[in-house]
């Protein structure tokens, strides 16, 4: 059970991480993430990194691997290391969910399966601008959890600075409506994103306005 709940924090990261109007494309690099409490307090780390990239252009076909870190940012083998593949059309990222919880299914130690309706960030979007909904389901055994993202919409243009440096980003924010083994939950996504970076910064609400995680870009690795 330990294991399925590891594969599932890492499916949310994969999603949370990568739905991304500019993501990262350069082959090698790697960003580590800082995941917090509503006290500020660091409950564990991630690592994204960019394995291979084809194509051409603004038309990219790009493969991740998304793995949870210890506390002294380490691996282990008790946590699941997940890939998958994203692809950038047109300059636009196309999140497709259903393939990246496909590949957070098989790697867990029972089968499970995943479905889901992607997403899609344009490249140029700009305050006011309206996102695509997104939606996600996905069963490992008997634990089901899934996930509708609604009312998406770029708020604001700003500058964001966090351990990893200084970025201009574009702040976007979500509805999301949650379940996990029929738990169901509405929260708030707000996400700052950089151009060649991807995530700056993850804030998400409970529906009384008040924070009950984030997430913070801490390194970035050429």
């Amino acid at each position: 059970m330990r294991k399925i709940a590891l594969t599932l924090t890492v499916a949310i990261v994969a999603i949370n991480i990568f739905a991304q109007p500019m993501a990262p494309v350069k082959e090698g690099m790697s960003l580590v993430y800082a995941f917090k409490d509503n006290k500020d307090k660091i409950k564990n780390y991630s690592r994204q990194t960019v394995t291979s990239v084809t194509g051409s252009g603004n038309n990219l076909t790009v493969t991740y691997t998304s793995e949870v870190l210890d506390a002294k940012k380490k691996t282990s083998d008790k946590n699941p290391v997940i890939t998958y593949t994203m692809r950038i059309l047109n300059g636009d990222v196309i999140l497709d969910i259903k393939s990246i919880l496909n590949s957070v299914a098989t790697s867990s130690p029972v089968e499970g399966s995943a479905e889901g309706t992607p997403m899609i960030i344009p490249a140029n979007m700009k305050a006011g601008d309206k996102l695509s909904d997104g939606e996600m389901k996905m069963q490992i055994a008997i634990v089901k959890i899934s996930a509708l993202y609604t009312n998406g919409v770029c708020e604001v243009e700003e500058q964001v600075t966090t351990q990893a440096g200084t970025f201009f980003c574009k702040k976007t924010k979500y509805d999301c409506r949650s379940s996990a083994m029929g738990l169901k939950k509405d929260i708030v996504v707000h996400t700052w994103y950089a151009p060649g970076i991807g995530v700056v910064k993850q804030n998400l609400f409970n529906n009384k306005g008040k924070l009950e995680s984030s997430q913070e870009l801490i390194e970035v690795n050429n």
